[in-house]
């Protein structure tokens, strides 16, 4: 008599010949020979782990709130966090969906872990670091000064917002149209100034960026950062 042997992560006992077992979803034929009489089927099935995903955010610079969203499936609530200080849970839709609105100061990890319906941790805590909420704070790559002014090349973004700071007073505000675009500043408007320029960059939805200085050199200076 044939017998048929089951190839396949299964720590149970042969099955008789012609019985379907259920594991997964995908279909695994094993035979000791090529009749189909004797071809066993096996079923793959991977149960659906629970996460948060999909996550997306929104700043109000004049609440100084953040406004974040996504998806929880197998949650009942999502626990948030904020530099580690838990917040007030959300709760999370028939659809698996949540909301929430948060005000905050600072440029902290928020965390995000869905909860079942007795508190307990279903999901991994999914990081939502400055980077995802806030703009990117902007790095100086060359500066170059000639009689004429000064040049500043960054590595901000198309679409991004830089305003340059004198003293804590707004002295430029330049919006980019394409990616590490210049920003000069002439002669004139260098009169007098010395030091550095703060520069902060903002973009639609986010949080302004933390403050970088570039500092204001001489005539007939340059200067490279290099990585």
């Amino acid at each position: 008599m044939k017998r048929n042997k089951i190839l396949a992560s299964v720590s149970t006992a042969a099955l008789a010949l012609g019985m379907l077992t259920v594991i997964g979803k995908k279909q695994v034929n094993a035979a000791d020979n090529d009749d189909p009489a004797n071809i066993v089927t096996v079923v793959n099935y991977t149960p659906t782990k629970s996460a948060v995903t999909a996550v997306k955010t929104s700043y109000n610079a004049k609440t100084k709130s953040l406004t974040i969203t996504g998806k929880a499936k197998g949650a009942s609530k999502v626990a948030v966090s904020y530099n580690a200080k838990a917040l007030k849970p959300v709760k999370v839709s028939k659809k698996g969906q949540f909301k929430t609105t948060v005000k905050f100061t600072g440029y902290k990890d928020f965390t995000l872990t869905g909860l079942n319906a007795k508190g307990a941790a279903v999901t991994k805590a999914y990081v939502l670091a400055k980077d995802s909420y806030a703009a990117t704070k902007p790095t100086l790559l060359k500066a170059d000064r000639t009689k004429k002014g000064l040049t500043f090349t960054t590595d901000a973004k198309k679409k991004t917002t830089l305003k340059f700071y004198y003293k804590n007073k707004l002295v430029k505000k330049t919006k980019l149209t394409k990616d590490k675009q210049k920003v000069f500043f002439s002669a004139k408007s260098l009169k007098g100034k010395k030091g550095s320029f703060k520069v902060v960059a903002s973009a639609a939805g986010k949080k302004s960026s933390q403050a970088a200085q570039f500092k204001i050199i001489g005539v007939g200076q340059a200067t490279v950062t290099n990585y």
